[in-house]
């Protein structure tokens, strides 16, 4: 994976997924240009664009013809954030890699702290918010309910109040390229392929301009990613379900069955409890045939094996201490120009 370097410090590089963010390209690499220029490290961002109705594409392009290190990846179409970030990590170069959203709600001063304990020898740093300014409340209270529910029902450790923002050694990156998942839940990749692992605290802070591109459905899609490709629970809970409901039928035939005996056969009372199980068995049946129906979609969308993306174009500029090598070479274009 990591070409030789003439450079004492090591290349790091900062995985942007973008999707309509063209006010926050240039107020972030400015200030990931101060963070680095104080470290002294070589750097490069690779921003990994979801064709965008704004001018995104067309301000990080300028930015490369002023001579920032980036190197764009631009989809045929929208993939989503997740499958974004993913194929970040498959154009990283460096020996390390920073995984941050584009508003700056991550903020790039965090970065040397993240990069102080990766020198102590800690393969994943992940930050942990310990709080989040300027964010809906009722949406806050949903997060905390599903960082509680991934935390007991996940199969990997998943530290509470954290999102992809996070710093990866090459070894990680190298062993999370092999997870080629299509609703790649980056957290629980990470988290799966293990590694010894710090927590740096911060304070998140509100977007710096515009609106969050996640929708209500979204966010039930990423909560989905990360339960269901990392928890066999909740097909348990139907097995029990199931168990429960058998029990509670053969109570409700025998008591029906006493009663007959004792007090003479009526169909008033058990017509009307009947018609209560059957509104809510059929009720719980269609929400488990749902539950199954998620596991069951996923493991026929991998089992398709479909390409996970595909690259329309390549810009990389010419100032990049490592260029693309691989099939997109041919669509690697230095200098700006598309």
């Amino acid at each position: 994976m990591q070409e030789s370097t003439p450079h004492k410090e090591p290349l790091i590089t900062v995985v942007v997924p973008i999707y309509n963010e063209e006010k926050n390209v240039r107020p972030l690499l400015e200030r990931l240009k101060n963070v680095f220029s104080t470290i002294g490290s070589p750097w490069e961002v690779v921003f990994t664009l979801d064709p965008s109705p704004d001018r995104t594409r067309e301000t990080i392009t300028e930015c490369i013809a002023e001579g920032y290190p980036i190197r764009l990846v631009v989809f045929s179409r929208r993939i989503g954030k997740p499958l974004s970030v993913l194929a970040g990590l498959d154009h990283c170069r460096g020996e390390a890699c920073v995984i941050m959203d584009s508003d700056l709600q991550d903020p790039p001063e965090l970065i040397p702290e993240m990069l102080e304990k990766w020198r102590e020898g800690y393969k994943v740093v992940i930050a942990q918010r310990r709080s989040r300014a300027g964010e809906n409340y009722l949406y806050l209270k949903c997060a905390q309910f599903f960082y509680w529910l991934l935390e007991k029902i996940s199969e990997v450790n998943v530290p509470r109040n954290t999102g992809d923002f996070r710093l990866l050694d090459a070894r990680v990156v190298e062993e999370i390229r092999r997870y080629r998942e299509r609703h790649a839940f980056m957290r629980g990749l990470t988290a799966a392929a293990g590694f010894r692992t710090a927590l740096v605290p911060f304070d998140r802070s509100p977007r710096l301009t515009g609106r969050a591109n996640i929708s209500f459905t979204g966010a039930i899609n990423i909560a989905l990613d990360g339960i269901v490709p990392f928890s066999r629970t909740p097909l348990r809970i139907m097995f029990l379900l199931g168990g429960l409901l058998a029990l509670i039928a053969t109570a409700i035939f025998l008591a029906w069955l006493v009663n007959g005996l004792v007090k003479g056969y009526s169909n008033t009372w058990l017509v009307q409890l009947l018609c209560i199980l059957l509104v809510g068995f059929s009720g719980l049946i269609v929400a488990c045939l749902g539950v199954v129906g998620e596991y069951v979609v996923r493991a026929y969308e991998e089992a398709r094996a479909r390409p996970l993306y595909a690259v329309d174009e390549i810009i990389e500029a010419d100032t990049l201490t490592h260029r693309i090598s691989g099939p997109h070479a041919e669509l690697s274009k230095g200098g700006g120009q598309p």
